[in-house]
Formats: C-alpha cells, structure tokens, sequence
C-alpha cells in the first residue's frame, strides 16, 4: 500500500472515529456499563464492612467470594467470547445483567455463608457476561479499525461507576440499611443498564459486523493458530502483570500509603484520585496521532506503572512524590484498559475476536482476582516495602513483553511485505 492510500485509510478511521461519538447507543453501551460495574463489582467493597458486621463471618471470609466471582468470571469469559463469535452479544449482555441484577437481589434474605458464595459465583458468570470483556469485544467487531473511539467513551463514562457506587451505596445504607441499598443497585442493573444493553448492541449493527453465522468454527479451531503465537503468550503475560500489580495497589491502597508516612486524611484523598487519573490517562489517548502504534502506547503505559512504585517509595521524603504515584498509577491502568482490546485487534487479527479477547483476557482477571491476596501475603513475609518492589518488578515484566510484541509484529509485517 502506498504512503497515499495509507493516509487516507487513517483519515477515514479518524472521521469514523468522530461520528461514534454522536452514536446513541455507543453511549447506551456506556451508562450500561457504568450501572453493571457499579452493582455487580463495585457493591461488594462498598458494603463488606456492613456484611462483616451483620453476618459476622470476618472480612477475609468473605472477601473470598469476590475472588471466586472473578476466578469464574475468567473461566466463563472463554465460553461468553464463543457466544459474542456468533452474534448473539445482544442477548447475552442484556440477559447477565438481568440475571445478575436478580441474584444480588437474594443477598438480603440469605442467612448462611455458602448461600453467600453461591451467589457471587453465579455473579461472576454474570460479570463475564456483560462487564468489559464482552462489551469490547462487541465493539470491536462492530466498528473495526475504528473500534478505539467507542472504547474511550465508553471506559470515560464507566470509569465514574465506582464514584457512583461508593457514596450512593453508603448513603442509602446509612439511612435505610443495606439491604435497601442492594435492591436499588438490583433495580438500577435490571432496569436500566440491562435494557440499555438491549439498545446499545443494536441488532442491526450486529448482524453487520460478525462473521456469517452459517460458518461454525469450533473452539480448538479458532483458539489453536492464537495459542501457537509467541505474540499471544506475550500479551497475556503482560496483561496479567498489569492487572496483579494494580490489584496489589489498589486492594492495599491505604496500608500502603500509611506505610510512608503518610497521614490517614490524606491517604483517603489520594485513593479517591486515583479514578480521576484514570479518566485523564483516557483522555490523553485522543491526543496521539493515529499512526502511533497503541502497542508502543501500553509500553509507555508500563513505564508509568513502574515509576509509580518508586515514586510512592519516595512519598516519604516529599509529598508531591504521593500524588505523582496516583497520577501515574491511574493514568497508566486508564491508558492499558483501552489498549488491551485494541492492541489485541491489532496483532492478533479480528476473526473470531470474542475468543481471542476472552483468551488474552484470562490472565488478566486472575491477576485482578488474586492481587489482593498475593499483596497480604508478601506483607505478611516481608512488609510493604517488599510490595512495591513486586509491583515494579511486574511493570518491568508487562513492559518487556510489550517490546517483544512490537518487535515480533514488526517483523511480521516485514515478512508480509
């Protein structure tokens, strides 16, 4: 292809990119978003204290039933990237977040902690079936190269979901209790996002972006040519080093912060920035030129990640050094949420992407699944100086994998050539 074809191919994904953002049901998908993260992932952090206190099985104890959603929610995600292969990305979002908005609608009336873990292990088939991973994945056949546009909307609006669900969940909890506050979230999850989904995938434009449906390809036949690339491997490693090292400094935000010397007050300021920093990392992303690989992006994105463990070990000695990890910390996962499904597109191909993105995504929601735990236990061992060092070492581990990802799809294309 010549310089002159290649230019006008970006100028048009450019123009395509812009009208997404006057498309309705791009911003369904995203307010959707918004109330299924907010209800089906943010309640439990922000209700645990209060089941703790009520149900009084200890916080650890129940902490393991969201680790367990998420562990199922990887497994189950393989099998939902199948379903999206073949068109039906419409009901299955519509009819997790229905589903999933019923079954914490039960958690009020529970009294026994297998009923509890039952629950959420079932949400976390839910959770696979309507939170990112599928949305993306949605998208990303739906509008092609010019898939990166409706991702940064929809990751802008929904990066406010915990904003939502923390103060809303606390106020009503303290006003009328707990369980009001669930049934709201239940109510806001069936009633609106699950129709909104409805909306937002839009059976039209479905029907336009998949592969014909007459055409089955069974599971082996589309994951085994993905799983024999180097490429594959390299950005599941990666992805799952940035989702265990945010993980790890998320779940341990405060300890963490308090363990430099930093004061409770502002510690909690802090943590609370740390979406904001997600929102602008998002944003910066409008500002590069699209002929910028968003490989070379997430590269620097895990720089970022790095330097924001040594600049909280430096939090000590000045605090401007605290407020620099949060900007680095959310700027860098903000940027790596929209590169991980574009950057899967980009060296591994759009067919059959439903299962490549679940595949490459598995990693990732372990990472998230166990950081909390694999933080305590480094803790436990060595303290929270120890901690940081991990999560530098993992940035160092998702940034080698990056380079080697650009290296090998440049030489690819090389040979292509």
């Amino acid at each position: 292809m010549s310089d002159s074809g290649q230019g006008s191919r970006v100028q048009d994904d450019i123009l395509i990119d812009r009208s997404v953002w006057k498309t309705p049901r791009i911003w369904c998908l995203a307010v959707a978003e918004t109330l299924a993260w907010a209800g089906l992932l943010y309640l439990f952090p922000a209700l645990l204290l209060r089941w703790e206190s009520d149900f009084e099985w200890g916080r650890a104890v129940l902490s393991g039933a969201l680790t367990l959603a998420l562990v199922i929610a990887a497994i189950t995600g393989v099998f939902v990237g199948r379903l999206i292969d073949r068109g039906h990305g419409r009901v299955l979002m519509t009819m997790s977040a229905l589903v999933g908005a019923g079954l914490i609608a039960v958690l009020p009336v529970i009294d026994r902690l297998w009923q509890f873990y039952l629950i959420w292990s079932l949400v976390g088939v839910m959770m696979a079936g309507c939170l990112y991973e599928p949305c993306f994945a949605v998208v990303t056949r739906q509008f092609g190269s010019a898939a990166k546009q409706p991702i940064i909307l929809i990751t802008l609006v929904a990066g406010f979901a915990g904003t939502l669900c923390f103060p809303l969940a606390t106020s009503i909890a303290d006003g009328w209790g707990w369980r009001t506050s669930v049934w709201v979230f239940s109510l806001l999850v069936g009633g609106i996002a699950a129709p909104l989904f409805w909306l937002g995938v839009g059976s039209a434009a479905l029907e336009s972006g998949v592969e014909d449906r007459r055409v089955s390809v069974g599971f082996m036949q589309a994951a085994k040519p993905v799983l024999s690339q180097p490429i594959f491997w390299l950005l599941a490693i990666a992805f799952g080093a940035l989702s265990l090292n945010h993980g790890m400094i998320i779940s341990h935000a405060l300890p963490l912060m308090e363990s430099r010397g930093v004061s409770p007050g502002v510690a909690v300021l802090a943590a609370s920035l740390f979406g904001v920093a997600q929102v602008i990392g998002r944003l910066c992303l409008l500002g590069f030129n699209p002929r910028v690989s968003l490989v070379s992006v997430c590269g620097w994105a895990f720089v970022a990640l790095c330097l924001a463990s040594v600049s909280l070990v430096a939090a000590s000695t000045a605090l401007i050094f605290l407020f620099l990890f949060v900007g680095l910390q959310g700027g860098g996962v903000g940027i790596q949420t929209i590169a991980k499904p574009v950057v899967t597109a980009e060296v591994l191909g759009r067919a059959h992407f439903g299962t490549i993105s679940a595949l490459v995504s598995f990693a990732y929601i372990l990472g998230w699944a166990f950081g909390p735990s694999v933080a305590g236990i480094v803790w436990t061992v060595s303290g929270y100086t120890a901690v940081l060092k991990v999560t530098f070492a993992l940035g160092l581990l998702g940034l080698l994998c990056v380079r080697l990802t650009l290296y090998l799809s440049q030489r690819e294309a090389r040979a292509r050539e």
